[in-house]
């Protein structure tokens, strides 16, 4: 029986800090994809998995500016304008570039700081901060999701409508300890693809089996990279009944082949659009096991005022670590090619997937949700995956040769 609790999607604004009930999601019945310690929820998917239009069903969550008066922020904002203050114990929102005429990437950083609110414990330089106690708060005894916006260009080429993403988040206490491991929203060193293409993800993997571990992602090739790639279009397969989870595949893969390797009445989807904008979220990311230590810690019953959670985030291109040419701080991030803390940045084009920021500003925001049990999904259901993936990809090689 999965567990159910009560949503409340409760964040702020810029314009007050008010605690606000907003929407709602319910993650017991979706598939998902497994980034390291993560778990991807496809947001257009979930709403075809149910019959509703893919930008406009149960699963759309609205973050317009407007939308998001009742939102807590990590990272948003219009060509590095700030835009949202959090509650007191938080960071404010991390500006993010517009992607048009400047920066193509973005992480914390000093030049996007929009200040915090109130104290926060070893507060990072390059990472996005709150105090546990503040989160205890804000999280009201619900599991944490993060919902992230891919606002690319949406025409043209795919190269065009993608871009990388990559973190890592981690809990410290009173004294700058770090408590448990890291938590990593990683592409394993697979890869850069869709998991339906041989990308480094696992579908309705086990985010217990990551072992991984390391402080900077690898870089993006063809074939390796920590990267995760969000992309703008994916082909599902699926029978029609909102039941089942549907199945990423090639989208060369024909109806008559998904019959074969899924079952009758198995179709394949149209290409389901992921580059929403600004103004709806494509994915939801949880962070299972980091959830049951927050869970663990905050039913302890200690101060939690000294602990901090940090997330490192970064968008749009790989790190490269420099010598910075400008060692006077004088570099600026938006308009020209900045060195921010002695690093550059390099974007490129792989398996035909792009990685830069070209479309206006990113949004990366916290909620709460329903979530699933953390069970090993029933032997029929990964026996279907098995047999349909592997058949899949052997069709796929046949393709190509």
């Amino acid at each position: 029986m999965q567990t159910r609790k009560k949503i409340v999607l409760a964040l702020t604004l810029a314009f007050g800090s008010q605690l606000a009930s907003a929407a709602a999601i319910d993650l017991t019945s979706l598939g998902y994809v497994q980034y390291g310690d993560a778990q991807s929820y496809s947001l257009p998917i979930a709403n075809y998995q149910f019959g509703e239009q893919t930008n406009n069903g149960t699963y759309t969550i609205q973050s317009s500016a407007g939308q998001i008066s009742s939102l807590t922020v990590l990272g948003t904002g219009s060509s590095g304008q700030p835009v949202v203050t959090n509650f007191d114990g938080m960071d404010n929102a991390y500006a993010t570039p517009s992607g048009i005429g400047g920066d193509t990437f973005w992480y914390p950083n000093e030049f996007t700081y929009q200040g915090t609110q109130g104290t926060v414990n070893f507060n990072g330089d390059n990472t996005w901060d709150v105090s546990l106690a503040a989160l205890q708060t804000f999280l009201a005894g619900e599991d944490m999701v993060i919902f992230f916006n891919n606002n690319q260009l949406n025409a043209g080429e795919t190269s065009l409508q993608s871009l990388a993403a990559w973190a890592k988040v981690w809990v410290t206490d009173a004294t700058g300890a770090q408590i448990d491991d890291t938590f990593y929203f990683t592409n394993m060193g697979g890869s850069y693809n869709l998991v339906s293409l041989g990308g480094g993800g696992n579908f309705m993997g086990d985010v217990t089996a990551y072992t991984g571990a390391g402080t900077e992602p690898v870089h993006v090739d063809e074939t390796m990279t920590d990267f995760v790639l969000s992309g703008g279009h994916i082909c599902v397969a699926h029978n029609g009944d909102s039941s089942v989870t549907p199945i990423p595949v090639d989208c060369a893969l024909t109806d008559a082949q998904a019959a074969l390797l899924f079952g009758a009445g198995w179709t394949v989807s149209a290409p389901i659009n992921h580059n929403l904008g600004a103004d709806t979220a494509a994915y939801a990311i949880l962070f299972p096991e980091l959830n049951a230590l927050l869970a663990s810690l905050f039913g302890s019953g200690g101060d939690l005022s000294g602990y901090t959670l940090h997330a490192d985030i970064r968008l749009g291109c790989e790190l490269l670590t420099v010598q910075d040419p400008d060692p006077q701080g004088n570099d600026s991030p938006y308009g020209t090619t900045p060195t921010p803390y002695g690093n550059s940045f390099e974007c490129g084009t792989y398996n035909g997937w792009g990685t830069e920021l070209n479309n206006g500003y990113e949004q990366i925001f916290i909620a709460t949700a329903i979530v699933p049990d953390q069970g090993v999904p029933e032997p029929g259901v990964l026996a279907l995956l098995g047999i349909g993936l592997l058949g899949m990809f052997g069709l796929r090689r046949k393709h190509s040769a």
